[in-house]
């Protein structure tokens, strides 16, 4: 009698595990995550809407009153930002989207090499921003630096 609790006891702890990492496995595929669409939780959920870059970007050179000697730069720093923000919001909503079922689990390896290969990218996508915003940087009066640089603080939008 013994003997068959301790079997029944140690095949339930066996399924009992078995289904908690069949669990976690799915969760990983399925991309399960706290924020939209299973995927990451970001601060807030405070994506920004493609339609807003302008918007922001209008409201930006308003503020810092760019003059006509300086509107050269400004275009191709507003060209940089809202090329590179548009950028970075699609791999976002691509990486949020739910993995299918029937797509295999990928490796650990694998996920953290995709995960390498998209923060890669982002590093390359603020470069690219820090160099226009040097330049942009470079032509403005101390008064509009004084501006461009509260449009840009810790929360930093790009």
């Amino acid at each position: 009698m013994k003997r068959a609790q301790k079997i029944a006891l140690t095949l339930i702890a066996a399924t009992a595990t078995a289904l908690g990492i069949g669990m976690m496995a799915t969760s990983y595929a399925t991309g399960l995550g706290m924020g939209p669409g299973g995927g990451c939780a970001m601060a807030g959920n405070k994506m920004i809407n493609p339609a807003q870059i302008d918007s922001h970007l209008a409201t930006m050179k308003k503020d810092l009153n760019i003059g006509s000697d300086q509107e050269e730069a400004w275009s191709a720093f507003a060209k940089t930002i809202k090329q590179q923000k548009t950028e970075m919001i699609s791999a976002m909503q691509e990486r949020m989207q739910p993995v299918s079922r029937v797509q295999p689990v990928q490796s650990a390896p694998d996920r953290i090499g995709e995960r390498i290969q998209f923060m890669k990218q982002r590093v390359a996508g603020m470069e690219t921003v820090a160099a226009a915003m040097n330049q942009l940087n470079g032509i403005l009066t101390p008064e509009q630096k004084k501006v461009f640089n509260g449009h840009f603080d810790q929360e930093m939008p790009m």
